[in-house]
């Protein structure tokens, strides 16, 4: 792969000499200058001072550092050695003042950074979830290298930059989040140290550490009091605040989970934050209509006409099944549903318990079909259970409605390639946890009721009513479908501030291995 990568730079550098003779005869740039290893569109961008009457196209000096903000998001992210590289060159040309070679550099970099910005949505995600983006995009499309021209001649290039920063709501809290942590590599906290759980009333001997740690992700600890070694309500108050950031049990209680997120190193932290500010860009921002799933949080949220009109916590895929992450469509909800057992769910699961039990069929409701059409189901007792090969096994199986079906009472129909739908569950118990990782891969839906009841009501002409009354998969069609999107997000840009969640499926450690 490296050879590959090295390889394609060296022939784009010959390229490139040819490509910045303009420049050069100019005599802006010494013939000597290492700026022709590092161009990537060496036309284009010379397209830009062939064009203008001045030399350099980046004086204000704004526009500058907040392009290298940008770059440096991307290099603390670790999604791409080329921006990595890109900006190491830009800051070399900086802090040796060779103007000429930084502004160009600029220009090209900012081209490569605007096709970047254009094409993340639409092939962006092996960057932010398992292969790292080495080789150059194509050019900006033409509307786009447009708007840089006008900007240029306005004199807004600063402002043009910001447009294509990532969406991560409030611009300037991340920012202060971004610089805070940035800070503390230079100035390094000690690790705060604990025996055991700690709680209201108990000693705290290492209260300093705590307290500056948890100032660390913006936790408001100015009304803590410092000359005291006991465990008092100014620091419950803020231990409060600070679980809940994590999405952790808000229990006033420091234990392990707790002390984890607590001495989460600073770069950890600025790598997450900065990589889930990328990943957001894959993500769509419009809210007038539409289901998001966003699996590290075990939450979803239901927008309509622009409003967030239903929230519910969610179980996910755990760890051997994950949940993938896909957009599709929510087209109808079926009431009072029976579940067709998927091939793995029935070979992995149930019927190493039916081998064990034989009366497990009939206590959990299943039949055993020889096609999902089949009008009929076979006699269970028919068959030798106790000799049977799991994965040779020749019959399908369904789990009739009711109360114990697994997918509970609702299922919300999104057809895929991947038979991932939401749906009710009879197993409330699990949204009492904060880990919700359960699921064989579909996502469980707590106040599935409500959330059937506001579909109904807003997308039918139909009238909500008790579905046990009515007969097995009575469906009702929405007028409109809803894009669903499950997504991957374990840092939230919401409103309120930013939220951490634990990288449950470990994708953001994939993310630089590639």
């Amino acid at each position: 792969m490296l050879a590959k990568f090295f390889c394609g730079l060296l022939l784009l550098t010959s390229f490139q000499v040819w490509s910045l003779t303009g420049l050069y005869e100019k005599g802006w740039i010494p013939e000597s200058s290492s700026l022709k290893f590092y161009v990537l569109y060496p036309e284009l961008t010379e397209s830009f001072y062939t064009d203008s009457s001045s030399a350099l196209l980046w004086n204000d000096s704004e526009a500058s550092q907040v392009l290298e903000f940008q770059l440096s998001i991307i290099d603390r992210s670790e999604i791409s050695p080329l921006f990595e590289r890109q900006l190491k060159r830009l800051r070399y040309y900086r802090e040796q003042e060779l103007w000429f070679e930084h502004d160009v550099l600029s220009m090209d970099t900012l081209i490569l950074y605007l096709s970047y910005s254009e094409n993340a949505p639409l092939i962006g995600k092996p960057w932010y979830f398992s292969e790292q983006l080495h080789a150059k995009l194509p050019k900006p499309s033409p509307h786009l290298l447009f708007n840089l021209k006008r900007n240029l001649e306005s004199n807004t290039l600063k402002e043009f930059v910001l447009s294509y920063a990532p969406p991560v709501g409030d611009y300037q809290q991340f920012i202060h989040s971004y610089s805070i942590l940035e800070n503390a590599l230079l100035e390094p906290i000690e690790l705060y140290h604990q025996q055991g759980l700690k709680r209201k009333g108990d000693e705290v001997l290492d209260r300093s550490s705590l307290i500056k740690r948890m100032s660390l992700v913006g936790i408001d600890t100015q009304l803590i009091k410092p000359d005291i070694v006991f465990f008092d309500e100014t620091l419950e108050v803020a231990l409060l605040e600070f679980q809940a950031m994590h999405g952790l049990k808000a229990d006033g209680v420091i234990g392990p989970k707790t002390m984890s997120w607590i001495n989460m190193s600073p770069e950890n932290r600025l790598r997450s934050l900065s990589l889930n500010a990328e990943r957001a860009r894959l993500w769509p921002q419009d809210r007038d209509s539409m289901i998001l799933v966003n699996v590290p949080s075990f939450n979803m949220k239901y927008w309509s006409d622009g409003e967030e009109v239903f929230e519910s916590k969610v179980v996910v895929g755990k760890l051997s099944r994950k949940t993938p992450l896909l957009t599709t469509k929510l087209d109808s909800v079926i009431l009072n549903p029976t579940w067709n057992v998927p091939w793995k769910i029935m070979v992995e699961d149930i019927l190493p318990k039916v081998k064990a039990d034989n009366t497990y069929l009939q206590r959990h409701n299943f039949e055993v079909i020889e096609k999902w059409r089949s009008p009929e189901s076979l006699n269970p007792d028919d068959i030798d259970w106790a000799n049977i090969n799991p994965r040779a096994f020749p019959y399908k199986m369904r789990q009739q409605a009711g109360v114990k079906n697994a997918l509970g009472l609702y299922k919300f129909n999104t057809p895929n390639r991947r038979a991932i739908y939401l749906h009710d569950t009879p197993s409330k118990g699990l949204f009492d946890t904060d880990r919700r990782a359960y699921s064989s891969g579909c996502v469980r839906v707590e106040h599935a009721e409500e959330f059937a009841e506001l579909l109904i009501e807003k997308h039918t002409k139909k009238n909500f009513e008790d579905s046990t009354a009515l007969k097995a998969n009575t469906r009702v069609q929405l007028r409109k479908r809803i894009p669903v999107h499950i997504i991957y997000q374990t840092v939230l840009f919401e409103k309120e501030g930013i939220q951490y969640r634990s990288d449950i499926y470990k994708y953001d450690s994939m993310s630089n291995e590639g």
